[in-house]
């Protein structure tokens, strides 16, 4: 098996955090950093994955504040950012082109959160770790408990169970 994380950043020019992990008996992965929509597509399609696992929303709500997936988080104890917000639209925009380039050319692309994530399996982060390159881990760890069918759809969200 093999996933691909990423922690998408809002802009281009800001670094995203791109992992691969592989997990075929021995567990491999690749981590680093990526910026542009086109590196980033280009990646995925390098890496050949089974499931692709973005932390960014993938949609803006029309009315409200939040998306029925992020209530359910809150629910739960979690912390989300609302898609509303003015650097979270852009972000979502930014994650909306990807995941439609990457879901023609035949990936599977599930929308995640790493820091439900990172509470579900107690992980932390080692204090000189680079917090992207950890949180596209995190995403590509949940890929892999969804396609282990161990994990929960919160109303599109993804999350390990």
């Amino acid at each position: 098996m093999r996933v691909v994380g990423i922690d998408l950043a809002g802009k281009p020019e800001n670094p995203s955090g791109f992992c691969v992990l592989e997990a075929d008996g021995e567990v491999k992965t690749e981590i680093r950093i990526l910026k542009d929509d086109f590196e980033i597509i280009k990646a995925v399609e390098e890496a050949k994955p089974d499931c692709v696992a973005i932390d960014a929303p993938f949609w803006i709500p029309q009315t409200g504040f939040w998306r029925r997936g992020e209530e359910l988080l809150i629910k739960r104890g979690f912390r989300p950012v609302s898609p509303r917000l003015p650097s979270m639209q852009m972000l979502a925009l930014r994650a909306k082109g990807i995941v439609q380039t990457l879901r023609e050319k035949g990936f599977r692309v599930i929308e995640v959160s790493a820091s439900a994530t990172e509470k579900i399996l107690q992980a932390s982060r080692e204090p000189k770790s680079n917090e992207h390159e950890y949180e596209a881990l995190l995403c590509a760890l949940t890929a892999k408990f969804y396609l282990d069918k161990k994990f929960e759809d919160l109303e599109g969200i993804i999350i390990p169970r």
